[in-house]
């Protein structure tokens, strides 16, 4: 797999909405083991903490990496195995990447879809974007297009 110089790199969460979800759900498990350990038991609360911990590690692998090196694009997923690497040429002519704005309008989604399957990163702001967009611009001479609307 080319790995040349590393353009740009961004990456978030697959889903956002579960990313949330897991989040809630980490808090009030830790809220729950920090005020009722000495009521609840060691047992429960032992088993409180594992589930807190793999709760985390679940909430981890759902993060997507993408990174333009000067080759192309590689795209990784938290803690898995295997990498997609799809080549510049194709990324720049094959419509592979574009960015779509959050329909609450606060924030933005790249969206990469290669090979029958999509990669949504949600970008949390306007400054990451411009940025990732700065950086293509110099070195690939290319702009990612804005998605169509659905």
């Amino acid at each position: 797999m080319p790995m040349g110089r590393v353009v740009a790199r961004v990456s978030g969460p697959q889903k956002p909405e579960d990313v949330l979800l897991d989040v809630f759900a980490l808090s009030f498990l830790t809220i729950i083991i920090a005020a009722y350990t000495a009521n609840v038991g060691l047992y429960l609360s032992i088993a409180l903490g594992v589930i807190d911990g793999v709760l985390f590690i679940m909430m981890l692998r759902r993060i997507v990496v993408a990174t333009f090196t000067v080759d192309g694009l590689v795209i990784g997923r938290g803690g898995r195995r295997g990498r997609v690497f799809i080549p510049r040429d194709v990324v720049v002519a094959g419509n592979v990447v574009c960015i779509e704005r959050d329909s609450r309008g606060r924030s933005y989604n790249m969206r990469v879809a290669y090979g029958g399957r999509v990669y949504t990163i949600s970008l949390m702001n306007k400054r990451l974007v411009d940025k990732m967009v700065d950086r293509l611009r110099r070195n690939w001479g290319w702009v990612p297009p804005e998605c169509p609307s659905t």
